[in-house]
């Protein structure tokens, strides 16, 4: 957990590109090449996490994971979107692509992730781009496994 945030406004207070972190880049925050302030969570992927820690049969993983989370939101001080209007409209649009190709993936969080960042004009970045493929037209998709 070495990496740091750079200084300036954060993308809840209206700086310029956000970036909505995947669970599964925030579960490999370290892996990342970069942390600024473009960073933020989506409450959907703060609910993902949460599942994770409340799932988690050993306490000793549940404390680490309660731990990491605690890392990326104090530490690093990632900023939290709420889920909102906006987003839930950005959601119906990306689920209405999705359902064509892949009717249950529609209702996927990786859907509503898509439509959230799809409402705030901000990219996503993942581990696993192939899960939001069919919506990389509509919202930017950044492989974390190949950023540079």
């Amino acid at each position: 957990m070495g990496a740091r945030r750079t200084a300036g406004s954060t993308p809840a207070e209206g700086a310029g590109r956000v970036i909505l972190l995947d669970t599964n880049a925030v579960i490999r925050i370290d892996e990342l090449s970069f942390i600024d302030d473009s960073l933020a969570l989506s409450a959907l992927t703060l609910a993902e996490l949460q599942f994770g820690i409340e799932h988690a049969k050993d306490p000793s993983a549940r404390r680490r994971r309660r731990d990491e989370l605690s890392y990326v939101r104090h530490t690093l001080g990632v900023p939290e979107l709420p889920f909102d209007r906006e987003a839930a409209e950005g959601y119906g649009r990306m689920a209405a692509i999705v359902a064509k190709t892949r009717p249950a993936h529609a209702r996927s969080t990786d859907t509503f992730l898509a439509g959230h960042a799809f409402a705030l004009g901000a990219a996503i970045m993942t581990f696993n781009a192939r899960d939001f493929e069919l919506v990389a037209d509509e919202v930017e998709i950044i492989d974390a496994g190949r950023q540079g």
